[in-house]
């Protein structure tokens, strides 16, 4: 049963800053609970509560033995008023945020992809679960970009959340490391070299502009080279643009490709 006090918490993890203050955040579905449950990474991000029906329960003793973990009996009709989904999962948890300092070593020897104001939280996450798919695992974001535990975003990620680092801070700030003068940076506009003809480095910083503004020229004295992804629409007549994840994706490939 899901008490008073417990349904008041989770519901106040629908705003950021109730998540803010308590450094929590909200997880629904099998998929996510199930990669949180098992993650090994270091900066984990620890289950604190699990909300479950009986069956959910009753399915996954084993991994909530092997987890360490418990787990609360609720109904469908519990889980349904507390749930952020339009379809409620069968089971829900309340999950601590990691600290995780920024470590620009660590930037500087593994490939980067940085995103200037992002607005959209479903981009967002299909983003993470990208760069997860593409064994990407850091990832900064200036300050006004979308909430990493909004709910919306945190479903999108499909676990992925539980193996990709996301720092918020000013791009500049990090770009102007020493412990990054050597960092290749590539930036991404409509109108660059190819990338499919770009011999991409290994350990890039790949910048990726506003959903509607694209990149702002304050990144360009860091730029070594703008890169895009060319449309092949007949005559040219075609979408305006790629949607961000879609870029992100291609971007990823090419890179791991060359």
């Amino acid at each position: 049963m899901i008490s008073a006090s417990q349904s008041k918490l989770i519901r106040s993890l629908r705003q950021k800053k109730y998540r803010d203050q308590l450094k929590l955040y909200l997880a629904e579905g099998e998929k996510i609970i199930g990669e949180l449950a098992v993650s090994s990474a270091p900066h984990a991000h620890a289950i604190r509560q699990i909300f479950a029906t009986g069956d959910w329960i009753h399915k996954n003793r084993e991994l909530l033995h092997r987890s360490q973990l418990g787990a609360e009996e609720a109904t469908p009709d519990e889980l349904k008023k507390v749930s952020n989904l339009v379809t409620p999962q069968p089971v829900i948890a309340v999950v601590s945020m990691p600290e995780r300092p920024v470590n620009p070593e660590e930037l500087a020897d593994n490939p980067v992809l940085a995103f200037e104001a992002i607005r959209d939280p479903g981009n967002l996450g299909t983003i993470i679960r990208t760069a997860d798919w593409f064994g990407i695992k850091h990832l900064i974001c200036t300050p006004d970009s979308a909430d990493l535990y909004n709910p919306k975003v945190v479903q999108a990620t499909m676990g992925a959340i539980a193996r990709v680092a996301l720092f918020y801070l000013p791009i500049e700030e990090i770009l102007s490391a020493p412990e990054l003068r050597d960092k290749v940076v590539y930036g991404t506009f409509l109108e660059g070299e190819s990338v499919y003809g770009a011999a991409l480095d290994k350990n890039p910083l790949i910048l990726f502009g506003n959903e509607s503004r694209g990149l702002s020229d304050r990144y360009d004295r860091f730029i070594r080279k703008k890169i895009a992804i060319p449309s092949y629409s007949a005559d040219g007549i075609g979408s305006e643009s790629l949607n961000l994840a879609a870029s992100v994706a291609v971007i990823c490939s090419e890179m791991r490709r060359g």
